[in-house]
């Protein structure tokens, strides 16, 4: 039954990355009517590796493009090796081939496309990438992450939602993710450092070095406000499972001390090496700001008696943290409060163009691109799960599904609709959609942890197949 419903699921996400992939390389979906434009848009095929117009194509361009691919290989790679099959790499990288050599003779026909053989190269690779990755994942990780899946989940909870909270930050401080460790370049990031707090001075100017674009950058309290409302909940989140889980190991107070002192000064450290990005110390600032006022809501709020009640999670607990991430969601949403109703604000905004999904990502398959789609997907996830719990405890999880669509819907509205009076933001519907496909991501995450967790007496079979292996 297991097995089953794992190739269903597999199954059903190779579709997915299939219909996203056609959908995220044809969009805005004006094709020609004229035989002269399309032989025109043929005579325009990038026939040179990695050059566009005369120039090396951007690495972050690169990279979007394989890592677009890279979920189709790996989830036909693994639907046939769940399939009993034995796995041909070179049949799954054909396809991959296949499909996007189809996509590139379709963008001849296509306004605003251009076919190349970067495209064709990168994507080709990017499957190649997801297969390499799938067989990996299933020879050396997959059992033992859903066993240790199995173990957090069991027994803490809340120890994951800290893990996936640090995986997050890790990966959008990275982004765009090019690496540097050249000289040059470390001394070039060292002296972009920023060392003034709540303003900007980099370390640079004060020894007289020649900075440049210094206009562009400046200390922005809306951006510092969010960072600490976010690390608000980081924070009352391990002070929480220091108390529940981690007491009375060897390790849990250097956890903590890991979590709410060091993790914040590593992680602008990092960003020396990533050579778009650059070290402010507000950002440490509004991490500790957030993190020691959470650690401390959480000693002035907390009961003795929350912690003998077992590992399971339970909902009262958390009203301080779950009142912040509504108030954070709506704070980055209407961010930076600049509303105006002047006219060529709206009629800017107001464009049919932004009701076609993925209009707004068309242009370039890059990084940033796809981390903002995860960012919008990832965004009422919690709302969802924290949703569906309430109405577990209600006795009406049986209309989780609706109401969560129905709220998601409704927060992704607001949200978005705000945006049409703000001339730096833009209201767009792919991130309605997918702000409430999260929502309704929480609510499957919810009935899943219930099903396995919540309700059992005993584990599954499923289960208890893990704890054996």
């Amino acid at each position: 039954m297991d097995e089953n419903r794992t190739l269903r699921n597999l199954k059903l996400l190779s579709i997915l990355t299939v219909l996203f992939i056609v959908y995220n390389t044809l969009i805005p979906f004006k094709p020609y009517l004229e035989l002269w434009k399309i032989a025109r848009n043929l005579g325009r095929v990038e026939l040179v590796p990695f050059i566009a117009r005369g120039r090396l194509n951007p690495l972050t361009d690169l990279v979007g493009n394989v890592i677009l691919f890279v979920p189709f290989g790996f989830f036909l790679a693994l639907y046939f090796i769940h399939l009993k099959q034995t796995l041909k790499v070179q049949r799954v990288v054909l396809l991959g081939f296949l499909l996007s050599l189809s996509i590139e003779i379709l963008q001849i026909g296509f306004r605003y496309r251009t076919p190349s053989v970067t495209d064709l190269i990168t994507n080709t690779f990017g499957t190649f990438l997801g297969v390499v990755l799938a067989k990996l994942y299933f020879k050396k990780f997959e059992q033992k992450l859903k066993t240790l899946l199995h173990h957090i989940l069991e027994n803490e909870p809340i120890t994951l939602i800290l893990l996936l909270i640090l995986l997050v930050q890790f990966f959008a401080s990275m982004l765009p993710f090019n690496v540097t460790i050249t000289v040059s370049d470390l001394k070039k990031a060292i002296a972009y450092t920023n060392i003034q707090p709540f303003g900007f001075k980099p370390l640079g100017q004060m020894l007289n070095a020649h900075l440049k674009y210094l206009d562009r950058f400046s200390f922005s309290k809306i951006d510092f406000l969010g960072n600490a409302l976010f690390y608000l909940i980081f924070g009352y989140l391990v002070l929480y499972s220091y108390f529940q889980y981690w007491r009375k190991k060897r390790l849990g107070k250097l956890i903590v001390f890991a979590l709410l002192f060091v993790y914040f000064p590593v992680l602008e450290i990092t960003q020396f090496f990533i050579k778009s990005r650059f070290s402010d110390v507000n950002d440490i600032i509004s991490g500790y700001l957030g993190a020691w006022s959470g650690a401390i809501i959480f000693l002035l709020v907390k009961k003795k008696e929350w912690f003998h009640n077992g590992s399971k999670i339970v909902l009262r607990h958390f009203t301080v943290p779950i009142m912040i991430y509504l108030i954070y969601i709506f704070y980055k949403g209407f961010s930076p409060f600049n509303f105006s109703l002047q006219h060529d604000v709206l009629s800017l905004n107001l464009k049919t163009r932004y009701l076609v999904p993925f209009y707004a990502y068309y242009k370039v398959t890059s990084l940033w691109n796809i981390y903002d789609l995860l960012e919008s997907f990832f965004w009422l996830m919690p709302l969802g799960f924290i949703l569906a719990y309430w109405l577990n405890e209600q006795k009406r999880l049986n209309q989780a599904y609706q109401i969560g669509f129905v709220i998601g819907l409704l927060f992704s509205l607001i949200i978005e609709g705000s945006q049409l009076f703000l001339p730096t933001r833009t209201g767009d519907i792919t991130d309605v959609i997918f702000m409430t496909m999260g929502s309704l991501l929480g609510v499957y995450l919810f009935n899943y942890y219930n099903e396995n967790y919540l309700q059992k007496s005993e584990p599954s079979e499923f289960i208890k197949s893990l704890s054996k292996s």
